[in-house]
């Protein structure tokens, strides 16, 4: 079979399982099986798809069609300009959390950050790439996840500058003298009962753990807020992604008398992505 009528039923078959953009994720998935650029594709449609390759495709459209997220399928996400590794147990990041890592770089330069809820470590290793004289201490709940971020961290020789912990608590993450410089977050912050109504690629397939914020979404908002005032070294930021604007006034409102507003980001759609807050450096 050649690449356009491959691409048409491929893109066919992604468009009746209400995949969004199918005819871009068909595509994505030729070039993960076959490594053959979109460009090219696009320039030799008479070229012909390889035999040996059509139970690869098959199955990695199979699973598409049944919503698995494509990261999961191609193993890799994009984020910062960067190619991390993903898949089953941890979140895929989001193009909007980039405003996290842009926003931290006004914050800090030097010494130790947090990442609380690491995930695949996109965030940390990201910080830790653009500032050489970091160090970075990154949590998360989830061993799964854990294992994606070491590997993230591997690959690029991150693993030096960057103790992993698997702590579900705040009591288990080790401090560094005088306090961190910086935390930064994407912690879980969908309400539950949203949840399930979520797209099929978020509430069937990324871990719940990562998503769940509690009844009103907050929750984690709450007890980082209340640990973080004194886990933050005098004049450390607390930088935290949102996913509205109710528990970023939730996060100012446990803070209040601690912390300072320092920054409060919105994204293209004018909702609070972003809150900075400082300690007091006194």
């Amino acid at each position: 079979m050649d690449l356009r009528e491959l691409r048409k039923e491929t893109a066919a078959i992604l468009a009746e399982a209400r995949v969004d953009s199918p005819r871009l994720e068909a595509d994505l998935l030729i070039h993960h099986i076959t490594g053959w650029e979109r460009a090219s594709l696009l320039a030799h449609p008479e070229r012909l798809f390889p035999d040996g390759l059509f139970p690869v495709l098959a199955e990695a459209l199979e699973r598409r069609a049944a919503r698995e997220p494509l990261q999961y399928i191609t193993g890799v996400c994009e984020f910062m300009g960067r190619t991390f590794r993903v898949g089953p147990g941890c979140l895929v990041p989001r193009p909007e959390t980039e405003l996290l890592v842009l926003e931290s770089s006004k914050y800090f330069r030097e010494g130790t950050f947090l990442d609380w809820g690491t995930g695949s470590g996109c965030i940390a290793a990201s910080i830790l790439l653009e500032n050489p004289e970091s160090r970075c201490v990154a949590v998360d709940g989830s061993p799964r996840a854990i294992a994606w971020a070491w590997r993230n961290f591997k690959e690029r020789g991150l693993l030096g500058r960057c103790l992993l912990c698997h702590s579900p608590s705040f009591e288990r993450i080790p401090m560094p003298p005088g306090g961190f410089g910086m935390i930064v977050s994407n912690p879980p912050y969908i309400p539950t009962g949203v949840i399930p109504g979520l797209m099929p690629e978020v509430s069937r397939y990324e871990p719940l753990c990562a998503l769940d914020g509690g009844d009103d979404g907050s929750d984690h908002y709450r007890s980082l807020a209340r640990w973080a005032r004194t886990a933050l070294a005098p004049g450390g930021a607390l930088i935290v992604e949102m996913g509205s604007d109710e528990p970023a006034e939730e996060l100012i409102s446990v803070t209040r008398g601690a912390m300072t507003v320092l920054s409060v980001v919105r994204d293209l759609r004018g909702s609070t992505r972003v809150v900075v807050l400082m300690r007091s450096p006194f």
